[in-house]
């Protein structure tokens, strides 16, 4: 059912055409009534009718204005025009204005029927042009942010632009001392996004926001061109802290104009928060690192650059990189601030090259990442400095070199591990020996000679050790153990366990069942 609006300044056309029509006939289960242009906006905006039947010439506001107005606001609400007037003009922009009738009086009865008939036609057709363009709109941008984030993960977009409506734009990173705001995130994490969206829409922006690592990261951008401004960004942090209950740190890019630099966008504003953490600052530039890297000098920090990109992580040799960033800081009499961010330079490179290389997280070895660079900031002179930075690779040395195992001890770790968790499983020498790669002759030779024993006596052990934890701890019948541990043949079962533990399961439970206390 739908809801009309009738508009006239005379009660009696309004009463006429309220009653006596009976318009439930019609699909119209509400008819509200205005007695000039002015009441009927106010009832629009309280409470919007699907159609509206309007008078042409009333006071203070005609029904040719009240239509300008109204599609200001709600432009799917659908128009029906009366008038005593046969002025080619006013029908002339009522069509302009897109009414559905332009009716002229004296009007019959089905007259008015036919025009709101027509009316809600077009409202439909209207409604379904709308959810369409919402639904292409909305597939533009889902597709828009996925273009956008392959680029800020690095993978290449063939023939891709982002809008040309971009006339400048951002990227910004948001992190966290603490990790609870994820919890926030998994419990609300659209209606999150939304609210962050809301500064930067009220300014202009348009936004693409994601959950990259541990970061939020946001891409603003604006259609006006000229430089984005980042004055919000205090009111931001703080809507940040409000939504997530911690207090954020914000590093931000460079403005860019062309799509492909979205890569090192990204990198820029990694690396400027990844600075504001190092020195506890709400909001880092990476234009301000830049004036820190020329003030500093060239030479050092392409060494420290150079040194990474050979991707050989040698001790003796990033200790004469440390001793050289130590002289360099004390022969050019570098203030804290430019010498701290020298070494938290060289520590990140290190952060990132064990993470990359080795595939282990810092947390596995020194802790908290956002601690160290805690520690790091806290710290006064140079030679501490110097000495927090050697301990830290010592420790990183010490960590890889104790936990460094051949290829052959990492494939029997890893094919261990499988068998830890499918011991339940069909285990079948040939497709083991396929997940890995290798030949089943050679795995079971290799298996054998590290482990001691084969892969069958290996996973029997497993099973039969899981099948003594069920019989001590669980009511579950024997038959349901034996499945439960990858015995399909009870009997088989009752054999194999006898042969290992020297007791039936039945007399193995009868003698180790202990009630708890």
């Amino acid at each position: 059912m739908y809801k009309l609006l009738i508009v006239d300044d005379e009660k009696i056309v309004i009463e006429g055409l309220k009653s006596a029509i009976n318009w439930e006939e019609h699909q119209i289960g509400t008819v509200e009534t205005a007695s000039d242009g002015q009441e009927a906006f106010q009832c629009i905006i309280n409470n919007p009718p699907h159609i509206v039947l309007a008078d042409i010439q009333m006071p203070g506001l005609n029904g040719l204005d009240l239509i300008q107005k109204v599609k200001k606001i709600h432009p799917d609400i659908v128009f029906i025009i009366i008038s005593g007037y046969t002025e080619f003009d006013y029908a002339k922009r009522a069509l302009k204005l897109e009414a559905a009738d332009y009716l002229v009086k004296p009007i019959e009865l089905d007259e008015i029927v036919s025009a709101v008939k027509k009316g809600i036609i077009k409202y439909e057709k209207m409604k379904v042009e709308k959810e369409n363009n919402d639904q292409i709109q909305k597939y533009q941008m889902e597709l828009e942010e996925k273009h956008v984030l392959d680029l800020i993960l690095g993978r290449n977009i063939d023939n891709f632009e982002v809008s040309n409506k971009f006339k400048g734009w951002k990227i910004l990173i948001a992190g966290f001392k603490s990790a609870t705001w994820k919890n926030n995130i998994e419990k609300d994490g659209q209606g999150i996004v939304n609210r962050l969206k809301i500064p930067f829409e009220e300014r202009g922006y348009e936004t693409f926001i994601y959950i990259i690592e541990d970061f939020i990261v946001i891409m603003y951008a604006n259609s006006i061109q000229k430089e984005v401004q980042d004055y919000f960004l205090i009111e931001f942090s703080s809507l940040l802290q409000h939504e997530l209950n911690v207090s954020p740190i914000i590093g931000v890019s460079n403005t860019y104009y062309d799509s492909s630099y979205i890569r090192q966008s990204y990198q820029e504003a990694k690396e400027a928060f990844q600075i504001g953490i190092y020195l506890n600052q709400l909001v880092t530039h990476y234009k301000d690192l830049e004036k820190i890297n020329n003030t500093v000098g060239n030479e050092i920090i392409d060494k420290i650059d150079h040194y990474f990109k050979k991707n050989k992580f040698n001790l003796d040799k990033i200790n004469l990189l440390i001793h050289d960033i130590f002289s360099y800081s004390i022969d050019n009499m570098l203030s804290p601030v430019k010498s701290k961010y020298l070494h938290f330079k060289l520590a990140n490179y290190i952060f990132e090259y064990v993470q990359h290389e080795f595939e282990l997280e810092i947390e596995s070895i020194l802790g908290n990442e956002y601690q160290l660079y805690e520690e790091l900031n806290r710290l006064q002179s140079i030679g501490e400095i110097s000495h927090w930075i050697e301990n830290l690779v010592n420790k990183i040395f010490d960590y890889v070199n104790d936990n460094r195992v051949s290829y052959k001890d990492k494939l029997i770790l890893d094919v261990k591990s499988y068998l830890q968790k499918n011991f339940n499983q069909s285990i079948i020498l040939d497709e083991i020996a396929e997940g890995f790669h290798i030949s089943p002759p050679y795995l079971s030779s290799l298996f054998s000679k590290k482990v001691g024993m084969t892969i069958f006596e290996y996973i029997t052990n497993i099973r039969i050790n899981k099948a003594k934890e069920l019989l001590r701890t669980t009511n579950y019948k024997i038959l349901d153990i034996c499945n439960e541990v990858g015995y399909k043949d009870p009997k088989y079962f009752n054999q194999v366990f006898k042969k290992q533990v020297d007791l039936t399961p039945s007399q193995y439970r009868s003698e180790h069942l202990i009630r708890n206390k």
